[in-house]
């Protein structure tokens, strides 16, 4: 029996997504636009920086931005050492902003079933095609430069106990990249449908909750995730291109 005004835990789906069909394959329609915004987020708040930017009296958001760079270099040199390729630093600076503010699309209320501004980084399509990326670029640097030792190392490394791990490991570090974000963001998405379970008498309640678990998830868990989906990416560089891989 449920009380007057409260919604069924049956009748909260998480996950749905508007689909299109073309040629027997399935596109996620908001998937896709949050998709573009969040990119078109990441290249118009750059882009204003840039514009704006000053050698005299740098503003805020110029400082800022430049901390997250200049960071970036540095692990990006710890990591990779000599030669880092000049695409590297932006492909850091870039997967943070871009991850940010598709998290961040969390704030903006716009509705259930389907939630038509969802974050893109809750769905797990989004996440794999990122790492796919990452995975290519990072096994290029390899090959770039150890030539085939990349992969025969992986066979040949002594003691003979590290080869069936370091092929493992070749599964695992994208697969958790991917899953690490996507479960964080979309976890947001399910304790937002579960304080919508509240009886509506509980609305008060139910506005300062939604409120403060977005807080929470967008200003603490989301610049996290972003931080962390970019600080592993350039691990992964650099486990790609040390001689002891």
């Amino acid at each position: 029996m449920s009380l007057p005004g409260s919604i069924l835990a049956a009748d909260i789906t998480v996950g749905d997504h508007p689909t299109w069909h073309f040629l027997g394959l399935t596109f996620n329609v908001d998937t896709m636009y949050t998709t573009l915004i969040a990119a078109a987020l990441t290249v118009g708040f750059l882009w204003f920086v840039a514009r704006r930017a000053s050698a005299e009296v740098p503003n805020k958001v110029q400082v800022i931005t430049e901390t997250v760079i200049n960071q970036a270099r540095t692990y990006i040199e710890d990591a990779v050492g000599h030669d880092v390729p000049s695409w590297l630093v932006p492909l850091g600076v870039c997967l943070l902003f871009f991850i940010l503010f598709c998290n961040w699309l969390a704030w903006i209320p716009s509705g259930h079933s389907p939630e038509r501004l969802a974050p893109p980084t809750a769905d797990v399509n989004t996440v794999y095609a990122m790492t796919i990326v990452v995975v290519i670029l990072y096994t290029y640097l390899g090959v770039k430069r150890k030539g085939g030792r990349y992969v025969g190392d992986w066979f040949t490394v002594k003691p003979a106990i590290r080869r069936p791990i370091l092929i493992l490991e070749q599964i695992v570090n994208p697969l958790s990249l991917s899953l690490r974000l996507f479960g964080n963001i979309f976890a947001g998405g399910i304790m937002l449908a579960v304080i919508a379970l509240l009886p509506f008498y509980l609305f008060p309640l139910y506005g300062l909750a939604d409120f403060g678990w977005r807080l929470f998830d967008s200003g603490l868990i989301a610049p996290i995730q972003a931080f962390i989906y970019s600080f592993l990416t350039i691990l992964y560089f650099g486990f790609a291109t040390a001689e002891e891989h």
